[in-house]
């Protein structure tokens, strides 16, 4: 049943009524594999690498995750367990009083042997349920920890974003509040008037108000960093003190994975996760149905009772076939071909989830370099805009007024450029997310 369902796994996913085999997958998986496992090193940010080491080491849903595959490493050794015999020490003491005998006494002590013989495979595809299990746990833990560096990384940028804001939006304001006082001069002197005072007032206070917006946004960030590493503010504060512009790769590998066939994300931990609780799932029903047939348990007593000068032995071998139950077994079958039915769905349901994730993150990281592109030439265009409104101005050509509106438009598309700038490394960190890279922990095996 196990080849089986490995076989299913790799449905078309527009077909999920049709159960056959996908056929080989195009080459777009190979370029998968040759991406950088660590890859929010490309950022090149030393202070961004040190985050996501200390979130790895120190986050607090990461150790619960732990906690959970300890947790299902015992359930793995108690479900190997039951395939081998049980000794127990066993003993008795009886006394009573009889009208013909008198006061009677008797004791027993000794050794009691049982042993479950796995006749119909019950045992055995509960032991397997119990390792697809842990594997399961294993894969979630994988998940997690990319999940966690994603959201480690994108947390960064936008702190980062927001401190650029902050900057950029002060130093425009202090322009437009230079215009703002010679203008205020000349309306005194009577060479400019009260419309043109209140209109550079209001655009001087409409610029301010990006900034305590913009630090509300980096406050955000900062707490949410805190959470995510499980330390302390003032050592985040620490780290974040440090001058660092993260530099977004434009990443010409990620373009073919646009083509990227469901089959090529089987890899990736969640989808793996899925696909491992599925075997659970039909290991656990045959277990379920293994219940309709015989069960058989040898068992060897061995001690010694009172009088006797030799140990008492006996050999047992024990059937039981249910006849009647009243539907019990029936019903459990019935629940566990539910619960397998749920994680195939499950499964299909987490690669169209995982392929549709990957296509849409690639997808906008292509429009979001072609929208920075654009922005970036719109940058220097508003530039050299605002310096010849300067000039002409400075000539006498000009109104301060048309001045003013030069450098709005400048500062708009500065803050639209930086936001485009950052906009393309989350789109670029979404896009390592979706696909599930990141360097592979271990958890060490502790027994069983």
């Amino acid at each position: 049943m196990r080849a089986v369902l490995l076989a299913l796994a790799c449905l078309p996913l527009l077909a999920c009524s049709s159960r056959e085999p996908l056929p080989p997958a195009p080459l777009p998986a190979q370029a998968v594999a040759e991406l950088p496992q660590a890859w929010w090193q490309s950022l090149q940010d030393p202070v961004l690498d040190q985050l996501v080491a200390l979130a790895l080491r120190d986050n607090l849903d990461l150790a619960t995750a732990t906690q959970r595959i300890r947790e299902q490493r015992a359930l793995r050794r108690q479900a190997a367990g039951n395939r081998y015999p049980t000794l127990n020490m066993t003993g008795s003491h009886e006394k009573g009083r009889s009208a013909r005998d008198g006061r009677d006494e008797d004791y027993f002590y000794g050794l009691d042997l049982s042993w479950e013989a796995d006749l119909f495979g019950r045992l055995g595809a509960l032991q397997r349920a119990a390792e697809a299990n842990l594997q399961a746990s294993d894969a979630d833990y994988q998940a997690l920890r990319v999940s966690l560096i994603a959201e480690v990384a994108s947390t960064y940028l936008n702190y980062r974003l927001a401190q650029h804001e902050v900057d950029i939006a002060g130093r425009a304001a202090d322009s437009q509040a230079q215009i703002a006082r010679i203008t205020r001069v000349r309306f005194d002197q009577g060479t400019a008037s009260g419309f043109d005072v209140e209109r550079l007032d209001t655009q001087v206070a409409i610029t301010r108000a990006v900034i305590p917006q913009a630090r509300q946004h980096g406050e955000a960030a900062r707490y949410a960093l805190a959470y995510l590493l499980n330390a302390q503010q003032s050592r985040i504060d620490g780290l974040l003190a440090e001058p660092a512009q993260p530099l977004a790769p434009r990443d010409e590998r990620l373009l073919p994975l646009l083509q990227l066939p469901a089959s090529s994300l089987r890899a990736r931990a969640d989808v793996r996760a899925a696909e491992l609780r599925l075997l659970a799932a039909d290991d656990s029903l045959d277990a379920a149905k293994a219940l309709r047939y015989p069960q058989l348990t040898l068992g060897a007593l061995v001690g010694f009772e009172q009088g006797a000068s030799v140990p008492a032995w006996t050999l047992s071998a024990q059937a039981l076939q249910p006849l009647f139950d009243f539907g019990r077994i029936r019903a459990g079958i019935e629940a566990g071909d539910a619960r397998r039915e749920q994680a195939w769905l499950g499964y299909q349901a987490s690669l169209v989830q995982a392929l549709r994730e990957t296509r849409s993150a690639i997808s906008a990281y292509v429009e979001g370099l072609d929208r920075q592109r654009l922005l970036d030439t719109a940058s220097q265009s508003a530039a050299s805009a605002t310096a010849l409104a300067q000039r002409q101005y400075d000539a006498g050509t000009l109104s301060m007024i048309e001045v003013l509106d030069a450098q709005r438009t400048q500062f708009d598309t500065q803050l639209e450029q930086q936001r485009a700038a950052s906009d393309v490394a989350l789109r670029w960190v979404e896009i390592y997310r979706t696909l599930g890279l990141a360097p592979v922990e271990k958890q060490r095996d502790s027994g069983g």
